[in-house]
């Protein structure tokens, strides 16, 4: 494209974070105060623009767009759920004659769509390119693709502007990073895709100095506020800074991963100890298994941790790539932090393929029982350039194609364990439970430290939440299906019979530690049937088991029920037997019929010497049951 401009006029640059006008989620200004902080995308890319250049910063989510306002080039950063008002923003000023570059993670993985829409797109991180297509633009030479070719060099990184954000507007703009890049590879995520598979370092002498500067450039700003305003503003900022409310008495880590190398760690968080400052920061929950390095974090300031706990479901993790999260350490790892008086906020996915509906009450169970003070809970979602979405996109399980609705809020794939609107309405039902008066009183009556911002966080949260998300409800097979779920001991190994199904494929345990039985349940729309799907090694006291919880969600479940017994590595002569107690099955007969799918199969041998009471026990409704 070419651009005829003038060498002596003073060039302007207008940044605009787009924010649909018409979002149910959009926050109001006090809810931002309380929950929110920009992210340092567009101020980065302001400090990366040559300074004789007016540079002029607007977040949507904050303040109407001027269309009209003096500008010569526009740029946009573009998440994917904000693709759609990015494009319509574009459209406006490209009417008005204004030329538009689009960045950002939408851009760089859907970039001749986003080409459609503007004049140049930044593919990648923008540091080193941003410059370059500036100086392209100033000589009328600006080309339509700006690719990253190699990753921009952490030191000597220019400090964000963030006196171009709006001020009042936000939690904290006190806001910085210390990493990029990720080594994990979790499916739903595009940040090791995006930003690198490896982590890049900031110097901590030149973090430390930003830092140092930006606290001391926010101290001033209040102080200018406090004495410019009235006697009554002034003491509301003072008692608001006191009680920790106030915008810019805590700092904001924005790394994915800030704590991905423990020596660099514990050289910053010792120099932070001289700033005297409060912060928060995205982490792994396995710092909680390091006592030393919690202890820093907290002698350093750090009051808050945002982790990616995702699930409490081991299956869950371990599909998603995340099996170094590991459940059975979760409730230790979040004492660890408590111990410490630092806040958990962890991040929750609904909607993995081993997720049924009983996963909404479980894991707020989980959560309340460990006095997590906030949770951000999200659906599942497959996002361009994430292994998700090319999985998905192969199993044809995308049904919207909407980018305003991939933000984590809408349901838009075929979940594997439940329907969509399940999981919409399950989604719904998490946000008001958690956030609910006894919840809220459960999670931080035990709070150590800065309970009145924690309390203050939460009741904002609960006020968003009502003001934007439907009640939600669960179905009344959701709690059947909790009952069910469990994962039993395998006690009596004499006497085990392989499956025969699949005994030449399965290796079958040689460690009596890894012997168990699976119980997970699910319905199957197609047949109007509750199915059982039993996994591992069976043995007579988890026959015993079954047949109790089989019994039990026919009671309350009131429909025919299928046990899969597909997946049973081996069983032994007793469980089956067990499982064919006439007496106990005749207890279930008044609720649901019975029916075991694969038994006769698998474990033929067995049953050639046993009287079956009920043949029809061992007919299958349909294969695929």
């Amino acid at each position: 494209m070419t651009v005829t401009n003038s060498p002596t006029r003073t060039r302007r640059l207008l940044l605009l974070d787009p924010y649909p006008r018409n979002n149910p989620y959009r926050m109001t200004a006090k809810e931002r105060r309380s929950l929110w902080f920009p992210k340092l995308s567009l101020p980065v890319i302001a400090a990366y623009t040559p300074p004789d250049w007016e540079v002029k910063l607007v977040d949507e989510a904050v303040e109407d767009i001027n269309f009209d306002i003096p500008c010569d080039l526009v740029g946009l950063s573009v998440m994917t759920c904000y693709a759609p008002r990015a494009y319509e923003i574009a459209a406006e000023f490209r009417k008005r004659g204004k030329p538009v570059v689009l960045g950002g993670v939408h851009p760089s993985y859907c970039p001749d769509e986003a080409l459609r829409h503007c004049d140049a797109i930044v593919c990648g991180e923008a540091e080193d390119l941003w410059p370059r297509l500036i100086h392209d633009f100033e000589a009328g030479q600006m080309k339509r693709i700006y690719r990253m070719e190699q990753f921009p060099a952490l030191e000597q990184y220019r400090c964000p502007r963030i006196d171009l954000l709006s001020s009042d507007a936000y939690m904290t703009r006190y806001c910085t990073f210390t990493t990029r890049g990720c080594h994990f590879d979790c499916e739903f995520c595009s940040v090791s895709p995006f930003n690198g598979k490896t982590t890049r370092r900031r110097p901590v002498p030149e973090v430390i100095e930003e830092m140092r500067r930006m606290k001391e450039w926010l101290r001033a700003e209040l102080v200018d506020r406090m004495v410019g305003g009235s006697l009554w503003q002034a003491l509301r900022i003072a008692s608001r800074i006191w009680l920790g409310i106030e915008e810019g008495s805590i700092l904001a880590f924005v790394d994915d991963l800030h704590n991905s190398h423990r020596a660099y760690c514990r050289e910053l968080w010792q120099a932070m100890k001289a700033l005297n400052i409060k912060w928060g920061c995205q982490s792994t929950l396995f710092l909680g298994d390091d006592r030393e390095m919690v202890k820093l974090a907290a002698e350093s300031g750090c009051v808050s941790v945002f982790v990616g706990m995702e699930s409490i479901s081991e299956e869950s993790l371990d599909e998603t790539n995340k099996g170094f999260n590991q459940v059975q350490k979760f409730e230790d790892q979040i004492k660890m932090f408590h111990d410490h008086g630092i806040m958990v906020n962890p991040g929750i996915v609904f909607g993995f393929d081993n997720d049924d509906e009983s996963v909404f009450e479980t894991t707020l169970e989980f959560l309340i029982r460990n006095h997590v003070e906030l949770a951000y809970f999200n659906v599942l979602t497959p996002l361009p350039g994430t292994a998700l979405f090319d999985r998905y996109e192969r199993e044809g399980r995308i049904f919207d194609r909407d980018w305003a609705h991939y933000d984590g809020k809408h349901v838009v794939f075929h979940p594997a364990r439940m329907t969509p609107e399940q999981l919409q309405e399950g989604f719904y039902w998490a946000h008001h439970h958690f956030y609910s008066w006894p919840s809220i009183w459960r999670r931080l009556i035990h709070t150590r430290q800065r309970l009145i911002p924690r309390l203050d966080m939460n009741y904002t949260f609960r006020r968003l939440v009502k003001r934007t998300c439907p009640q939600g409800k669960l179905s009344p097979l959701a709690s059947v299906l909790k009952n069910l779920q469990a994962k039993l001991p395998t006690m009596e190994t004499a006497h085990l019979i392989p499956n025969a199904l699949s005994s030449l494929t399965q290796t079958v345990p040689t460690s009596t530690q890894e012997l168990f039985l699976r119980i997970r349940g699910r319905q199957d729309p197609a047949n109007s049937a509750l199915c059982i799907d039993l996994e591992g090694t069976l043995d007579q006291i988890n026959a015993r088991e079954v047949l109790v919880r089989v019994k039990e969600a026919a009671k309350k479940a009131r429909m025919d029920i299928v046990v899969n017994f597909e997946h049973v590595r081996q069983a032994t002569p007793n469980a089956i037997r067990t499982l064919l107690d006439a007496d106990f099955l005749r207890t279930i007969t008044p609720y649901a019929r019975v029916r075991y799918r694969k038994l006769a199969e698998a474990f033929y041998a067995v049953l050639e010497g046993l009287t079956v009471p009920d043949l029809e026990i061992l007919e299958e409704r349909r294969q695929d049951a």
